[in-house]
This record gives C-alpha cells, structure tokens and sequence, in this order.
C-alpha cells in the first residue's frame, strides 16, 4: 500500500519544508522532498492544502483522560484514555501510573503485559512510566504521599517480571536507597528520572553521577530556589539549568508553568534537552466548565476542581496534573511561550522519543521511521491523525 500527501509544509527536526510532499509504504515513511511530487502508482492520494504534516506527539507522562485514569484497572479504561489522546495527536503514549501501593501495581501491571490491542485506532503504547512510589512527600504535588516509601528491590523486582518494558521511572534521589536505585535503572536501560524530591543542588549534582539524567515536570513538586536563615540554597531545578546533559520535562498547559518560565527553561535547555509532556489526568481532553467539583479517582475519596483550565487539589494549594492534551502543548508554546513552531514539535516528538529510546522508529520526518504522522493548521487543530501509515482521524 503506498499513499502520497502532497501540498503540505513539512516540519522536519531543525527545519521547515514548504511545498512538500511525502510517501507512505507499507507503514514506513519511503520519501519526501519540496517541489514536484513523484508520479506512481498510489493507493491514495491526500491533498494537504497547505496543512502542517509532523511526526506523531510523543507524551512520555500521562495518567489519564476522559473520565479514566490508567491505574483505574481495566483495558476499557485503558481504551478510553488512548482514545482521547489519539485525538490530540498522540501517537507514541507511556502510560504514566502515579504513586500506588504495591497491591495495586501487582493488579494493573498484568493488564499492561497482556494488552492487545494491535489493529486498533490508538497511539502506541512504548513502555509504563513509574512515577512512584519511591518519592518524597516534602515538597507539594497531588500524589497520595501514605504511598511513597523506601526502594524495596523486591517490589521493584517483581514490577519487572511483570511488565519488563518499564521505560521511565520517578524517584527521589536524596532518600535512603536512592543514589544506587539510580544505578540500578540505569544498568537495566531505564531512564532514571528525580521527581517528587527535595533534593539540594549538591544531592542532584550526586544523582546525575549515580545515573539520573532526567528531571521530572521541572519546577512541579521538586525543589528548587530558597532560603535557610540568611543563606540563599539552590535545588533541583538550578542542577537542571547547571548540568547541561540532563533532560526536563516541561508541563506544556500553560497554566502549571506561566510563560516566562516556559521561555526561561527553552532559553537555557533548548529544544533537544527539553521534553514537552500533558501529565493529563483522568480529565484529559474532558473540557469541563471552569468551576466543575470532580474526584481524582474512582472510589471519589479525593475531591478536584476544575479552573482555568488545569485540575487542583481540594484545598486548591497545588496543581492536580493538567487537563491538556498533546495538541494544547503546541498551542501554548508557540502563540503563548513564542517559541518557534519547529522547536515546539522537536520537544514533542523528536526528543521525547531519544529520551526513552525509541527515536531510532519514531520521533521525526525520517525514511524508514514509521509513518506516525499529524495534519494540523495554523491553529494546531489536528485535522488527520496517522498510525503506521493508517489514517485513523
């Protein structure tokens, strides 16, 4: 099967292509280039009119959407959440499952290993991003803290028989125990990520050492910038800017990082070192109407409200992850952060794939990748959504 989209601009890692054209075969990006397209025998070809083509979203942190989390225990829920984020253009997903007990990773990991869902019109499932539990509850953040706790390598053992394609994994470096989990994720290929720390400058500088080369949602519940007594201290997010090899994620809602520091993390890291993530929970995509009372999870224990467009906790003391989708990413970097709209496709394609290693098949404009592929407008309306070479939006 082979299918042209002609009339398109062509967003490729460092660059745009105007007047462009690209093939599709057999699921597989064949070609691409500006000017007169190749004649051939096309099964379809696809008028782009003008529309920007990119590689598929890739969002490495994401809980849920839609009114269903990823830890809510069943493959429609599961369903639910691809679903909505297909729709705003992802198409590579790490299913992120937040602080749990160890009961409950041992009833939804078996969901993850035995999911099929091969054939159907959803993102790709790349691997689980464990955000938990080994973390800290010193600083804020929506994650049930009675979680967290000390790495356990029994737990941790046991998670990896289950499901071994665990790609990411929060923690917090400064707790007993953390420097050599850093060590050991890094020995078994996983990304180690600090996240939900308290760490100092001096504790991060250690976990870069020790195998931490990521830093989860930067500024969100990790430390950064403060005083003790007379003396100014420094945290995480100042490591971040000082260590140039360390990735970050950016919350890309807007709202959980106001513009001036969306523009003061882009200026310092660039666009290859920085990762733009929804960290959507289960009202991802839901639209709700400011001012809506909801609960961050089934058994309806915690209360959230919905206002100006991102979740917060009861006592609204803190963000309770975003409502966004991928495309929302887009829009706020670029009609609000100013950041130009190749740089903001790279952070959410491109560089999120080499953080977790799967930019040898996905992540850009590339002969051989997969045709993971998005039409959108000026705007960042998503108008076509490809998998594998297959229009599914």
């Amino acid at each position: 099967m082979k299918t042209l989209i002609k009339n398109i601009r062509l967003i490729m890692p460092d660059r745009l292509i105007r007047d462009a054209h690209l093939v599709i075969c057999d699921g597989l990006i064949d070609d691409f280039g500006a000017g007169a397209y190749p004649k051939g025998d096309f099964t379809e070809i696809i008028d782009g009119k003008g529309a920007y083509l990119s590689p598929g979203f890739v969002d490495t942190h994401v809980h849920g959407g839609n009114g269903t989390c990823f830890h809510d225990g069943s493959v429609e829920a599961i369903r639910n959440v691809l679903d909505i984020h297909l729709q705003g253009g992802t198409t590579s997903i790490l299913p992120t499952l937040t602080s749990l007990t160890h009961e409950n990773y041992l009833q939804i990991l078996p969901l993850f290993a035995d999911l099929d869902l091969s054939g159907e019109a959803v993102p790709e499932i790349e691997g689980i991003h464990m955000e938990g539990p080994y973390c800290s509850g010193a600083v804020l953040g929506a994650q049930d803290v009675r979680t967290y706790r000390t790495v356990d390598y029994r737990e941790v053992d046991a998670y990896l028989e289950i499901y071994p394609n665990i790609r990411k994994w929060t923690a917090a470096c400064e707790l007993e125990g953390g420097m050599g989990f850093g060590r050991f994720l890094e020995r078994k290929g996983i990304v180690a990520s600090i996240g939900h720390s308290d760490a100092t400058l001096q504790e991060t500088f250690e976990a870069y050492d020790n195998g931490y080369r990521h830093i989860t949602h930067l500024y969100s519940a990790c430390s950064s910038y403060h005083r003790k007594g007379a003396y100014r201290e420094a945290g995480i997010v100042e490591a971040a800017f000082l260590i140039d090899g360390m990735d970050v994620e950016m919350i890309g809602d807007g709202v959980h990082l106001p513009k001036e520091f969306l523009q003061l993390i882009y200026n310092i890291k660039g666009p290859e070192h920085i990762s733009l993530i929804t960290d959507a929970t289960r009202w991802g995509g839901a639209r709700l109407p400011d001012g809506t009372k909801t609960f961050a999870d089934a058994a309806e224990s915690r209360v959230i409200h919905i206002e100006n467009g991102v979740a917060l906790v009861e006592d609204k003391s803190c963000f309770a992850g975003s409502i966004a989708t991928a495309d929302r990413l887009i829009r706020t970097a670029t009609k609000i952060a100013e950041i130009p709209l190749v740089d903001a496709i790279r952070m959410a394609t491109l560089t999120p794939a080499r953080i977790i290693g799967i930019d040898r098949h996905v992540g850009s404009i590339a002969r051989g990748k997969r045709a993971n592929l998005l039409l959108f407008n000026d705007n960042i309306d998503i108008e076509g959504v490809f998998v594998r070479g297959k229009r599914v939006l």
